[in-house]
């Protein structure tokens, strides 16, 4: 809109006759915002005068100080970016320019009555004006508002992730006093946590990467950052179901990861970590693997220098064993622990005969000189074969 428009000059004049009348028109728009708008009245963030200043701004555009568009607009602009800072959503800023407009319409179709400086045909048309007016306005405020909120949320997400990876790299301020960090990512101070390591198959994506949305959708307060290739996570276990809701909502993308025993302490995070990378070096592809439910995993895969001279000293001629019978002894001997040593089970695991399971069991006696059904020759076994198969996820961790 501009000044060729007809019924523009009208408008600002009405505007300013009536506003010059009445002093308190800014503040009496606002109090009719605060009365209709309780987000006007509750907001620590919206004291009277703040609200008076923006509908003075309101009424000035209307008066149209500025002959150009931007300098029309820059009111709708400012209060945009101000009220996307302050936190108000953009529907209440909204509704207050509509009911503010409303106000204003009233007021001017009063003055013009009382003092006869309008038609009733001339007010019709000034109507239209001014909401064709209000919805600039409104388009110009949404605009910025949104540029602002952007800005803003990028801001405090780079602030988060600042705060989480301070936590678990034990670096900065806040590793030494962890308690303005946890406070200000919203996680509980009591009920525990327990640290979660996935990781990720392309270099720097995250493996879940809305696994705190969804974590919050089922009450489970987190953070979580990228740390090279792996997404560490602080989750709070202070939900009864804490374990299954995890389960659930990282079940949405089937990672491989590692979940440390459940501490007390922020102090102690930096241990909870190297848990988790334990527990995430342990897991299978695709597992979820807690620290706690896999002891004997976790001694393996907490123990490289010690798992790879076992690995060579118990599986060493197997592992020399040509290709596709070295696959086969390896797959009975994993479907043999997991099926607690019954060969029916393992049989119907891998669509063979019983009498092959048996077979191939006593091939990896004789290549290895351990005895599936002796305990000491089964726990060596158990531990190498734990140990290779986490050798095998290193390069993936």
């Amino acid at each position: 809109m501009n000044e060729s428009d007809p019924g523009w000059p009208m408008l600002s004049r009405l505007t300013r006759d009536m506003h010059a009348s009445n002093p308190e028109l800014a503040a009496q728009m606002a109090q009719v915002i605060r009365a209709e708008l309780a987000v006007y009245r509750t907001s620590e963030y919206l004291p009277f005068p703040t609200i008076v200043r923006s509908t003075q701004a309101h009424i000035e555009a209307v008066e149209d100080q500025g002959s150009t568009v931007d300098t029309r607009d820059a009111p709708a602009r400012l209060l945009g970016a101000s009220r996307a800072r302050d936190g108000i959503a953009l529907s209440d800023v909204t509704d207050s320019l509509r009911v503010g407009t409303k106000f204003l319409w009233g007021r001017i179709v009063d003055h013009a009555r009382a003092t006869g400086s309008a038609t009733e045909a001339e007010l019709v048309d000034l109507g239209t004006e001014l909401w064709v007016m209000h919805d600039e306005f409104v388009q110009a405020m949404t605009a910025e508002y949104r540029k602002e909120y952007a800005q803003a949320l990028l801001s405090r997400q780079q602030e988060r992730l600042g705060l989480v990876y301070g936590l678990l790299t034990a670096r900065g301020q806040e590793s030494a006093s962890p308690w303005t960090a946890v406070d200000r990512l919203g996680l509980p101070r009591a009920g525990g946590f327990v640290i979660v390591a996935a990781s990720s198959k392309a270099s720097g994506r995250m493996p879940m990467p809305r696994i705190e949305s969804e974590l919050a959708d089922r009450e489970v307060p987190s953070a979580w950052v990228m740390v090279g290739n792996v997404q560490l996570g602080i989750v709070s276990t202070a939900a009864a179901e804490w374990r299954q809701r995890l389960r659930d909502a990282c079940g949405l993308w089937t990672p491989t990861a590692g979940v440390s025993p459940v501490e007390f302490e922020y102090g102690n995070i930096s241990s909870s970590v190297r848990l988790a990378r334990t527990a995430l070096a342990a897991a299978g592809p695709g597992e979820l693997c807690f620290f706690d439910d896999a002891p004997v995993p976790m001694a393996a895969a907490g123990a490289p220098d010690v798992s790879r001279p076992l690995i060579s000293l118990v599986l060493g001629p197997l592992l020399e064993a040509p290709e596709a019978e070295r696959s086969a002894l390896l797959e009975t001997l994993t479907q043999w622990f997991a099926s607690d040593g019954t060969v029916a089970d393992v049989a119907n695991r891998m669509w063979v005969h019983q009498n092959t399971v048996r077979n191939r069991l006593h091939r990896v006696a004789a290549l290895t000189g351990r005895d599936v059904n002796r305990p000491r020759d089964a726990t060596e076994l158990y531990l190498a074969l734990a140990a290779f198969q986490q050798s095998t996820l290193d390069d993936d961790v």
